[in-house]
């Protein structure tokens, strides 16, 4: 068996997409930035985000059951930046664009697209929380962008 340190750079070579995951009830929002998001069903129409418990958003959309994720790409506008450290202080929604969907969604115009999500059921494998979540409504915000994707060091952090 390889030495953990191969296994986690091999792991590491996945490559992911990158997301800025929202979620918003009443007066109070929350967003991070996500990349272990896949499609797992076409019918319905269904994706699964894993969330370590802790994370900003991950009350939220426990309590509330919806959320939304905005793809990033490659001309994004910077929304990544204010979301990059999830231990910073302060807003990473001020100066940034966004607007509420009619299903109160916080969505980014600068993002590629927008899926606006309602959880359906949750497992918890290991230090992550795999939600997954039936697609409800879709934007395609910037067409003629293309998707942002992320390769990490090493499978064992972010």
């Amino acid at each position: 068996m390889e030495d953990v340190s191969t296994l986690a750079a091999a792991v590491g070579k996945i490559p992911s997409g990158l997301f800025i995951v929202t979620a918003a009830q009443q007066d109070r929002k929350e967003g991070y930035l996500g990349s272990w998001i896949q499609q797992v069903s076409f019918s319905p129409l269904m994706i699964q985000i894993a969330i370590r418990p802790g994370r900003p958003c991950y009350d939220l959309i426990k309590s509330h059951g919806r959320f939304c994720i905005n793809v990033v790409g490659q001309k994004n506008g910077g929304i990544m930046k204010p979301f990059w450290n999830p231990d910073s202080i302060g807003d990473p929604f001020s100066g940034l664009e966004w607007y509420a969907s009619p299903r109160g969604s916080i969505i980014f115009p600068s993002a590629l697209a927008a899926l606006e999500c309602e959880v359906r059921s949750t497992f918890t494998p290991g230090d992550h929380e795999l939600i997954f979540a039936e697609v409800v409504d879709g934007h395609i915000l910037q067409a003629e962008d293309k998707s942002l994707t992320h390769v990490r060091r090493s499978g064992l952090g972010y």
